[in-house]
């Protein structure tokens, strides 16, 4: 696979090779009309909501990391804010007259992760996330959103692991490069997301480790450092401080929060990012304190192993500093923190980036952010085309879980673009519009293949100009038919 991306995007290198790759596809294509209505019919009398039965026990999951829906042949977009993540189920993945309860949640809790079976030098790039119950059958695939904080996406080797339950071993799915013809689930990278295109329910997470296909890279991730203590500074006994070192991940605050919550501390501070890379070397932490405290040990400095940060397995790994008052008279209380990887000998590699730093004044509760705290000021992906400036604020993200294109819009486009064009400007050339032609020979093997590809472009695309932004493209594919049938939707309630 091509390493080399536009934009970030995990994907072919240019416009060209994509091109090249379409027209190397046979042209025998399914022309049918999509998969809409090929679901067999199902009695009036059967069950009208099947029960959700959830793997995790009783407690797992809090209101804001779980998203609960009724699945009926219409479909449904399942959102979790807080964590950037979303379940994306197509019209006709369940045939008519059914209806199912489904849900989508992170799965926190240390006792609930068994541990993937990776490598050494393998480590966790997104949350743990469930969507079940495990034993729903679907006929077209769902799409998974999960948030990650790999950098330099050309220096990683991904896998996606998969679990049905909290017993059962996590089994690896795929290795992205090496995806076959039955490969039952297929990963799209983008900079900040991997959607994940699989008919299986059940608990899924994404691992990387630095690739060494061509040469040795050195992978890197992002990482920050959220410090917790009491909610008032005691008077006369000392104060423990906890730094928790996690990946940057929208809800990495929250995940501290309830960690927190257990013990009754409250989070005080975030750092800068940290980028941790892939070179065996640990992470120093240093604290300094003024007006009147010090650190009781004899050092102010703490080294975590390089294997406690990169294979953590999503725990909250955490160091902890103890003050003591040295004068009680004084209240220009201020504690500074400095993170950063040991160079050692390795002072020129470029990986390794400016130290993570934090600072607190006060032992007043962090204020919750309503937003998704992440370095990345445009998180959300701007990587499907060039069309439009883009820029990616959450205030330009759609709120709604209703999908962009209707049934019946879908149904037009597939007539549209599914049938093979002399020019080549059909489903092919619209898959490398939006990076996604690593997967043609998958799309070709779909009953629609242009509604295959506008499920995942629905998941992916919630910017308010993504519909533009797709009637561009037909406009540069020449296809004035499909402009046509995208221009004649209503204005939207969110336009």
């Amino acid at each position: 696979m091509d390493k080399v991306s536009i934009n970030e995007s995990y994907s072919s290198s240019t416009y060209s090779k994509r091109v090249c790759s379409v027209e190397s596809l046979e042209t025998s294509t399914n022309t049918s009309d999509s998969a809409y209505d090929q679901a067999p019919m199902i009695p009036n009398n059967s069950p009208a909501v099947r029960p959700t039965t959830l793997v995790e026990e009783a407690g797992t999951f809090r209101g804001t990391e779980v998203a609960q829906a009724t699945l009926t042949p219409a479909g449904a977009l399942l959102k979790l804010n807080a964590y950037s993540t979303a379940l994306l189920i197509p019209e006709g993945a369940i045939p008519k007259h059914q209806r199912h309860s489904v849900v989508l949640s992170i799965v926190r809790d240390d006792k609930h992760h068994v541990p993937v079976p990776t490598g050494p030098r393998s480590t966790y790039l997104s949350p743990v996330v469930f969507c079940g119950p495990v034993d729903t059958k679907v006929n077209k695939p769902i799409v998974m959103k999960l948030p990650h904080c790999a950098e330099n996406l050309s220096n990683w080797a991904f896998s996606l692991y998969s679990a049905p339950d909290n017993v059962t071993a996590w089994s690896k799915v795929v290795t992205i490069g090496e995806e076959t013809i039955n490969t039952p689930a297929l990963v799209q990278i983008d900079k900040r997301y991997a959607y994940v295109l699989t008919e299986t329910f059940g608990k899924y997470v994404l691992v990387g480790e630095s690739a060494t296909d061509i040469q040795e890279r050195v992978a890197c991730k992002k990482l920050r450092l959220f410090i917790c203590g009491p909610s008032t500074i005691p008077e006369f006994s000392d104060v423990s401080l906890r730094i928790y070192i996690v990946e940057d991940n929208p809800g990495a605050e929250e995940r501290c929060r309830h960690c927190e919550q257990e013990i009754g501390g409250v989070v005080l501070g975030r750092s800068t990012v940290l980028h941790f890379a892939d070179v065996g070397q640990g992470l120093i932490i240093d604290m300094q304190c003024v007006g009147g405290w010090r650190t009781k040990s004899t050092s102010e400095r703490q080294t975590i192993p390089f294997s406690h940060v990169w294979n953590s397995n999503c725990t909250a790994l955490h160091c902890s500093f103890t003050l003591c008052r040295t004068e009680h008279d004084k209240c220009d209380f201020k504690i500074e923190v400095q993170a950063t990887q040991d160079c050692g000998t390795l002072e020129s590699l470029s990986a390794i980036g400016a130290p993570a730093t934090m600072s607190i004044s006060s032992f007043v509760p962090m204020p919750k952010d309503g937003h998704c705290q992440h370095s990345s000021s445009s998180f959300e992906t701007m990587t499907i085309c060039s069309v439009g400036s883009g820029s990616g604020d959450h205030t330009n993200v759609l709120a709604t879980d209703r999908f962009r294109l209707s049934k019946d819009v879908k149904r037009k486009l597939c007539r549209c673009l599914d049938p093979p064009t002399q020019k080549r400007n059909d489903w092919r050339m619209l898959a490398a519009h939006l990076n996604v032609d690593r997967y043609l020979t998958y799309f070709a093997t779909r009953p629609s293949p242009t509604d295959q590809i506008l499920d995942l472009w629905e998941c992916r695309n919630r910017e308010l100009n993504a519909l533009q932004q797709l009637i561009e493209i037909c406009r540069t594919m020449e296809r004035p038919d499909a402009v046509a049938i995208l221009e004649q939707i209503h204005t939207a309630p969110w336009v």
